[in-house]
């Protein structure tokens, strides 16, 4: 796609010079260096000649100052030293009026997740009378995401996708080229909600200097999140009539900045600030006796019925319908990869993991979400997952599912679930039939262990 960038040749030190005693430091010194300039040139030259990378940033930059405009923030993801880039970008936007937030992947699926803000129930009608690929992104005032990994698909970022609203944009930075070929896309670009920001660099850091250390890509990151934070704080501010720069002073009052910027500008109060009265000064969720007065009453519960009228919950069968059928993806070989599995998953949420390799063998959730172990091998062949794990199926055939009753009754089937038990290969599928007698009539599966904690 591009032209390999001009490279410097080395100039070594004076070894004569008495004030050099370790040659060798400077040399590698002078090396990294000269090689994450080159790194640099690459991503400049791809940014100056290639239309679909010119195209995509234009397209970050603007969904996120229309995020912030409209009330909302970019939301900053990434592990390792990705992550640390990450809170570097985001604190760069926030410095330049760019509302931001740093989010951990991992925190996220433990609760921090309701740091990305919703859709309104309106923007939720309108999803579902057009469809997102039908709606303008401008008219949705939730936030936006960056997710950062050079690889393209870091464990941490792939488990994080399905819960993503599927009307929140998602901008990643990564390595990759083309978007349909990064994995941490592949559940919002087909809806028009991914954006890729190619950061590839001009040769692997191991062949730079030995050592897979992210250092060249953790460069290019950088210095490309810090465009995208000059640009879009241009974007933004420019409808106010403020510079960046002004922007800039009025958020850094104190250190050498705040010093040599004092008395230039008074930070004057946002002129989007509430000025109602709450019940309690000291908490800013606190509401005024009016709103809760206003607010609808409380809907009245009901009890469940009595254990031994209990049956199945509707909610815990995932049909049979709604779960793919894994196939090899466009860029590997005719062999099904772990990798495919995994994408197969986070393309059909509504599978809540559930994944067919054959139409009579499935994968059971907790073996997909298995494959999202940092140091994973995601390209191994399912082929060879056999001989590297024997004692771990990846599949449970159909010959080994428990077939029960839509009207069975829950304590009835955990009984029969404690005696399999007891059995040296016990169950782990329940299949949920119409009829008994008609396998065939399976409307939906369960995760044996889920029907515990029911």
């Amino acid at each position: 796609m591009s032209e390999a960038p001009e490279t410097w040749p080395l100039t070594p030190p004076d070894s004569s010079d008495p004030q050099i005693k370790d040659v060798s430091s400077v040399i590698t010194a002078i090396h990294v260096i000269a090689t994450e300039r080159a790194a640099l040139a690459h991503l400049e030259h791809i940014y100056q000649t290639d239309a679909r990378a010119q195209a995509d940033l234009t397209r970050a930059v603007d969904r996120i100052a229309a995020s912030v405009r409209d009330g909302g923030k970019l939301v900053v993801c990434g592990v390792g030293k990705s992550g640390k880039v990450g809170r570097k970008i985001e604190a760069t936007m926030n410095s330049l009026g760019v509302y931001s937030a740093f989010l951990h992947p991992t925190e996220a699926l433990h609760g921090d997740l309701g740091l990305v803000r919703p859709v309104s129930s309106v923007q939720r009608a309108f999803v579902r009378s057009f469809g997102p690929r039908r709606v303008s992104t401008n008219c949705f005032q939730n936030d936006t995401m960056l997710l950062i990994s050079f690889s393209g698909r870091s464990p941490e970022l792939l488990a994080l996708l399905p819960h993503l609203p599927q009307t929140v944009s998602v901008i990643a930075l990564t390595s990759h080229i083309h978007p349909e070929s990064c994995p941490l896309l592949a559940l919002h670009a087909p809806l028009g909600m991914g954006i890729l920001l190619p950061a590839p660099i001009h040769e692997d850091e191991e062949n730079s200097f030995g050592v897979s250390a992210p250092t060249s890509s953790t460069t290019v990151a950088l210095s490309l999140g810090d465009a995208l934070a000059i640009a879009t704080a241009r974007k933004l501010h420019t409808a106010t009539g403020k510079s960046p720069a002004e922007v800039f002073r009025g958020f850094h009052p104190g250190g050498a900045i705040g010093a040599a910027t004092a008395g230039n500008m008074l930070p004057t109060p946002s002129s989007g600030m509430s000025t109602r009265t709450y019940d309690s000064p000291a908490s800013s969720v606190s509401l005024m006796w009016e709103d809760i007065n206003n607010a609808p009453p409380i809907p009245p519960f009901s009890l469940q019925s009595p254990p031994t009228q209990r049956l199945i919950p509707e909610s815990m069968i995932v049909p049979l319908q709604a779960i793919p059928t894994v196939s090899p993806s466009a860029t590997s070989s005719s062999e099904v990869r772990l990798l495919d599995i995994l994408l197969a998953a986070i393309q059909n949420p509504n599978a809540k993991s559930w994944v067919f390799l054959s139409p009579s063998e499935i994968i059971l959730p907790q073996r997909v979400r298995s494959l999202l172990s940092p140091g994973g091998d995601m390209d191994m062949r399912v082929s060879d997952v056999a001989a590297h794990n024997p004692s771990t199926p990846l599949t449970v055939p159909r010959s080994n599912w428990l077939l029960v009753s839509d009207t069975t009754p829950l304590p009835e089937v955990r009984y029969v679930l404690s005696e399999l038990r007891k059995e040296t290969n016990p169950v782990t599928v329940i299949g949920v039939v119409k009829d008994l007698a008609n396998p065939d009539s399976c409307i939906g599966v369960i995760d044996a262990e889920e029907l515990w904690g029911e």
